[in-house]
């Protein structure tokens, strides 16, 4: 698997061959943004877009989001959004995802690569040096 950040300026090509990857886990969320806000974010470079790319069917098996927040403290972490891929290929890719993130960290001076996922990525990206932060829980306000 290559992945690897796209170019701003390519995202508009790129984004309908990606879109339904993405689709899937922001359909997870509350509604907060839409498909157009985070290809209008990747374009605006406020985020990033990465694709991981099959070598032997050159086919785009993944797709995932990050933005880098830089806090008051002058810390910065690399916030991975939305990660979609398709079905059962999460081991063809897995490996080949941290060096081109950490890479990419170095460049830009990022202290930690921060994730968010049901409990199931917590398996999966432990062997890789992750860890559990924190657990978020949301409720949402009924008005009347």
């Amino acid at each position: 698997m290559i992945v690897y950040k796209v170019e701003a300026k390519y995202i508009e090509a790129v984004f309908p061959h990606i879109e339904h990857l993405l689709l899937k886990p922001l359909s997870r969320g509350v509604g907060e943004v839409t498909i157009e806000h985070v290809k209008e974010y990747c374009k605006a470079e406020q985020q990033q877009l990465w694709l991981g790319l099959n070598k032997e069917s050159n086919d785009i098996e993944l797709a995932f989001t990050t933005e880098i927040i830089t806090f008051p403290t002058g810390q910065r972490h690399l916030i991975i959004y939305l990660t979609g891929s398709k079905d059962h290929t999460i081991q063809s890719w897995i490996d080949d995802w941290s060096e081109p993130l950490e890479k990419f960290c170095k460049e830009h001076k990022v202290n930690y690569i921060e994730t968010h996922g049901r409990d199931g990525w917590l398996k999966v990206l432990k062997p890789l040096g992750y860890e559990k932060y924190y657990t978020v829980q949301i409720k949402e306000v009924k008005y009347d």
